[in-house]
């Protein structure tokens, strides 16, 4: 009787040891997000054309969120689906995996040209899909570092890059959104909102403060 506990006990550990491995060493299936569970009124599926690019860049702008942090700011967009030029219906990060939001300082220049500043990182869209995850820029270690033209790259959380052009001695503090950009880098396209867009779009400059 005895030995045939033990065997069994050697059984039953021998059975969980195998599980557990198993279980820890199998690569886990990724998430997937379907298109058809965001908001019907971020659903762009239906559009083609102008009616398409006009939809998705005023739901990108419309979307737009400056969020303050203790030691930067986070600045997210609208996200949306829409069908490419497959036929396949795509959530907008899916398609695109570059944001780049370019910035223009107000009442600044530098030999008459205006200093920009360029933030670029990952498209990632929020838990419920109707946001873009806000590029995060650490601005108290930007000031922290003397003006001059060149990027920083930072690696908190997702990568983000952020370059300057053309900037005078002292860091200039309100930008003025010049552009928005969504880059698929596998097919070289890109969905671009050029500045005077952005007024016509929202119908009001749209500016970040430091």
């Amino acid at each position: 009787m005895r030995k045939f506990y033990g065997i069994f006990a050697l059984f039953v550990l021998c059975f969980v040891f195998g599980y557990g491995h198993m279980h820890f060493n199998t690569d886990k299936p990724p998430i997937y997000r379907d298109p058809a569970a965001i908001r019907n009124n971020f659903d762009f599926s239906h559009l083609r054309g102008d009616k398409l690019n006009e939809a998705v860049k005023q739901r990108l702008l419309t979307g737009m969120e400056f969020r303050k942090t203790p030691t930067g700011a986070g600045i997210g967009l609208g996200h949306f689906v829409f069908v490419n030029e497959n036929g396949e219906k795509r959530l907008a990060c899916q398609e695109f995996g570059t944001v780049s939001i370019s910035f223009e300082a107000e009442g600044v220049s530098v030999a008459g040209d205006k200093p920009l500043m360029e933030v670029e990182g990952r498209c990632e869209f929020s838990p419920d899909m109707s946001k873009i995850n806000p590029l995060n820029i650490p601005i108290a270690k930007i000031v922290g570092e003397r003006p001059g033209d060149g990027e920083f790259q930072f690696n908190e959380g997702s990568m983000i890059t952020v370059r300057f052009t053309n900037l005078p001695e002292e860091w200039p503090r309100t930008w003025l959104l010049k552009s928005v950009k969504l880059v698929n880098e596998k097919q070289s396209e890109a969905l671009v909102i050029e500045s005077d867009e952005v007024a016509r779009y929202l119908g009001h400059p749209m500016v970040f403060s430091w």
